[in-house]
């Protein structure tokens, strides 16, 4: 690569993309459901909410949340996606006309770019 030359760099989840987004022709892909072994924490506390990566699955979101009795106010109705796939296309489903989409519901994003 050339002093000039740009790389694109995608993040992938399953797969289940609007418009090639975990695509990138002649660049590198990366596989989020590896950040799943990030440890996931549940908060139940008055205002409860979870620490989840980009690269957990709404159902393991769910059955942890559970344990606690809570669940996500709104998730998509295929639950084998993950939280930041489903979080870059704001997460519409079958909740949203009471709760928002998912992306309304985030107290907090990390996002990485890859960015110097």
């Amino acid at each position: 690569m050339g002093e000039h030359s740009t790389l694109t760099v995608a993040a992938r989840g399953h797969g289940h993309s609007l418009y090639g987004q975990s695509q990138a022709a002649g660049g590198i892909v990366i596989r989020m459901e590896s950040l799943q072994s990030v440890k996931m924490q549940v908060h139940p506390g008055a205002s409860p909410y979870v620490d989840a990566s980009g690269g957990e699955l709404w159902i393991n979101v769910l059955n942890k949340t559970l344990k606690y009795g809570l669940a996500p106010k709104s998730w998509t109705d295929y639950l084998h996606l993950t939280v930041g796939g489903t979080l870059s296309n704001a997460g519409v489903s079958g909740q949203t006309f009471r709760h928002g989409p998912q992306i309304s519901n985030v107290n907090e994003l990390e996002i990485v770019t890859g960015m110097n």
